[in-house]
């Protein structure tokens, strides 16, 4: 079976890179689907769940944006965060979302606002990941 090349960065550095059977990514205009031999693309990666086909395993990840590359040697995912399926610490994603939820609920219209807005969707979406793999 043939496989492709994906490299993950994070502002840390790498944090992955291995052949890859299938990709599933959120874009945010669309959802795709990434098997070997897929057309050149570059897009914007949405606030989502990433999953990664690899050695009849699935493994999924929590994503907090950033960009896609896709040519025809690999694919390139430059990623704001990523976080495990296994590694989230629930708790720690429901404080976020309160702390976000509160500053949201103080209506000031501001840059604060909106970094509240983009905790918020961050905190839902661990928590949505965290209660899938129940």
């Amino acid at each position: 079976m043939k496989t492709l090349k994906l490299v993950i960065f994070t502002p840390f550095g790498k944090y992955l890179e291995e052949d890859v059977d299938f990709i599933k990514v959120q874009t945010t205009n669309y959802l795709l689907g990434i098997l070997p031999g897929h057309a050149p693309l570059i897009s914007d990666v949405a606030i989502s769940i990433l999953e990664i086909n690899m050695k009849a395993n699935v493994y999924k990840y929590a994503v907090g944006g950033g960009m896609i590359n896709i040519n025809e040697e690999k694919v390139t995912l430059m990623l704001d965060s990523i976080e495990a399926a296994d590694d989230i610490d629930i708790l720690r994603a429901k404080a976020a979302k309160e702390r976000a939820e509160k500053r949201l609920s103080d209506k000031a219209e501001s840059l604060d606002s909106i970094r509240a807005e983009l905790a918020l969707k961050r905190a839902n979406n661990r928590i949505k990941l965290f209660e899938s793999k129940k």
